[in-house]
């Protein structure tokens, strides 16, 4: 066998092995890169939150659908009464949450009162006259008679305190409820200045996610993590 022939033989075996084998740091690259379309799965990143497509009406974001990891937390579904219309404005409920965050919330619209229209649903620690600050908003499209739920990002809070669901964004439709207070942990707002009626309460339902990450993360702040 001549020089030459050891040669390409040699040049050969280098070309193999620099198509078969990649080395293990450039594995691990290949994760933090993976471009947005890609598909996560348990195996290329186990923990990473799943991210909820989002659709805005009249300007306000909401999640197009509930979330796996939401479920119920307050829940008033008694609605027999026409309680309130939303041309009425300064429309809230009052509650008190058993888990540390809100999710979303829904109200049950009185049927017979208008058809479809938009509905936005506020969370905000007081009362908007009274020094309150609203934490976040969602809106959907609702229909009479139906209940209406709109999710958002899940909020911190403090269990066991009062907070306040605002309900506007149209002036068609109605909200149901009961005159006999099914719901001891709050009551009804409504008419200009947010007059409370104690005892009254609207057919409602808080939201919370049970897979709250300790810490939200984008692609960008894990790269840092391995620089």
């Amino acid at each position: 066998m001549n020089s030459k022939t050891v040669l390409h033989l040699v040049a050969a075996s280098l070309l193999v092995a620099a198509v078969f084998v990649t080395p293990a740091a450039h594995a691990h690259a290949d994760i933090l890169t993976m471009p947005a379309t890609a598909t996560i799965t348990e195996e290329t990143w186990p923990s990473w939150p799943v991210v909820i497509p989002e659709i805005e009406q009249n300007g306000v974001a909401g999640q197009t659908s509930m979330p796996l990891s939401i479920e119920i937390d307050q829940n008033q579904p008694s609605g027999p009464i026409y309680m309130a219309g939303f041309n009425q404005t300064d429309l809230a409920q009052s509650f008190m949450q058993s888990y540390d965050n809100i999710a979303g919330a829904g109200i049950l619209l009185q049927a017979g009162v208008g058809s479809t229209d938009n509905v936005t649903i506020q969370l905000w620690d007081g009362l908007p006259n009274a020094g309150g600050t609203m934490l976040t908003q969602a809106a959907a499209t609702g229909t009479a008679g139906q209940w209406v739920d709109v999710y958002w990002p899940a909020v911190e809070i403090t269990p066991m305190i009062t907070y306040y669901l605002v309900f506007t964004g149209n002036t068609t439709l109605g909200i149901a409820g009961d005159l006999n207070n099914p719901y001891p942990n709050g009551h009804v707002f409504a008419n200009p200045g947010y007059s409370p009626f104690a005892g009254f309460d609207y057919a409602f339902r808080t939201y919370y996610d049970t897979e709250v990450p300790i810490e939200r993360h984008t692609w960008a702040n894990v790269k840092l993590l391995f620089e």
